[in-house]
Order: structure tokens, then C-alpha cells, then sequence
């Protein structure tokens, strides 16, 4: 077992770099980078999303989201179900930096599915699953315990 868990944080580590890379290469920051992921995968996201899913303080998304709309990254739109929010959406700028990203990783996952008999999707899928049981597992206990889980 201890291999295996050696084997993904190698994973890890190799994908931190990637996306060191990748941020470097687009000229913002690797949580900009995440946000922008998020924001094409949702085609609309709101600031408060972007907060959550990044795990940032509301002031410290909107300073990057204020840079990532200088950097003509973004755009901010009026959200109809909420006229003090907004929507947002990627510009051509940060449509290209995704393809990039999105091509980087469907080259590497190609060749290792090819090579290991298309069993990837599966034990990522398995390998998914079960990282999310076990951060519910983790609210379960910190709750059962009184605590906050931090």
C-alpha cells in the first residue's frame, strides 16, 4: 500500500508542476489559473463560487478577479437572478489559456490510458469517489467530535 500512496503523491507533485508551469506561462497566479478552470467548466460562475471552490476570502477572489478582467482574462456580467451580482465568463484570452491546459492533460491522459487498456477512466473515477468519501468522513468525525474540522 505504501506504494501506492508514494505512486500519488508523485502524482500530485507532477501535476503541482505542471500547473506552476502553466500559470507562469499565462502570467497570473495558479489559484487564477484553478478559477479559470472552474468559470469554463460552469460557463458561468459567480464571485462567491470562484471564493469556495478556491478557498479564499471574498476580498482576496475579487482583488484576483479584478486582475484576471485587467488581464482580459474575464468578463463580469450583470446576473440576472441577483441585480448586486455578477456572472462570470471567459474571454478569448482566458478561453486559450484553458484549451492549453485542457490539451496538456488530455495528451498525457491519451497515452496512459492507451497504455494501461482504457482501465484510467475507471480508477480515476474509483480513486475520485472514494477521496470524496473520505473528505466526507473527515466533516462526519470533525462533527461528531464538536469540532470545526480545521
Amino acid at each position: 500500500m505504501s506504494d501506492l500512496i508514494a505512486a500519488f503523491a508523485s502524482v500530485q507533485r507532477a501535476n503541482a508542476a505542471l500547473m506552476r508551469q502553466l500559470s507562469l506561462l499565462a502570467g497570473v497566479h495558479e489559484n487564477a489559473l484553478r478559477a479559470l478552470v472552474l468559470i469554463d467548466d460552469t460557463a458561468r460562475s459567480t464571485p462567491t463560487e470562484v471564493a469556495g471552490f478556491l478557498e479564499l476570502t471574498s476580498g482576496a477572489v475579487t482583488s484576483m478577479l479584478d486582475r484576471l478582467v485587467a488581464g482580459g482574462f474575464i468578463k463580469r456580467i450583470p446576473n440576472p437572478a441577483d441585480r448586486r451580482g455578477s456572472l462570470l465568463t471567459l474571454e478569448p484570452a482566458g478561453q486559450a489559456v484553458v484549451a492549453q491546459i485542457r490539451r496538456r492533460y488530455e495528451g498525457v491522459m491519451r497515452a496512459v490510458d492507451a497504455e494501461h487498456r482504457a482501465g484510467l477512466y475507471l480508477v480515476l473515477n474509483d480513486l475520485a469517489t472514494g477521496l470524496l468519501e473520505q473528505a466526507q468522513g473527515v466533516v462526519s468525525d470533525a462533527a461528531a467530535a464538536g469540532g470545526d474540522g480545521t
